[in-house]
């Protein structure tokens, strides 16, 4: 270590130097890239659809490709959060973390509010509930 100030100066400027980094574009940018994978899983999901009748060979083909974009998609959500609150933080872009967070809502708004106003949805499937495939009639369908 160096007993100069300037180049202790110029060591912990070089430590930070992700302080400067423009957070709220980065935000911004990755809250596009959620819709991106909100728009990829919905595709994958779609091209995992088999014919009925068919086993679920399209749903093996496309799993890897399903798990894969929601890790990427979690992480990026996750990335949006951090980079929102820095440029809150640390003054860098404030609009574009704005803009970030509010792309971020309007997702989860437009994914999780159906299931919200939906009466007829339920969520009372347990884990080794009975439930029987045909009706009280008697009759296997």
């Amino acid at each position: 270590m160096t007993q100069d100030p300037w180049t202790a100066l110029e060591a912990r400027r070089q430590r930070r130097h992700w302080r400067a980094w423009p957070w709220g574009w980065a935000a911004l940018g990755l809250g596009i890239g959620a819709w991106g994978c909100a728009f990829l899983l919905t595709l994958l999901v779609w091209a995992s659809v088999g014919m009925p009748g068919d086993g679920n060979h399209a749903m093996r083909a496309t799993q890897p490709y399903l798990v894969g974009t929601l890790v990427l998609s979690a992480a990026v959500v996750l990335a949006t959060l951090v980079a929102s609150v820095l440029s809150f933080r640390l003054r860098r872009q404030p609009a574009g973390g704005f803009l970030g967070l509010a792309l971020l809502g309007l997702l989860a708004a437009i994914l999780l509010l159906p299931s919200l106003l939906s009466r007829a949805a339920t969520t009372q499937v347990l884990i080794g509930h009975v439930t029987p495939i045909w009706q009280a009639g008697g009759w296997q369908g």
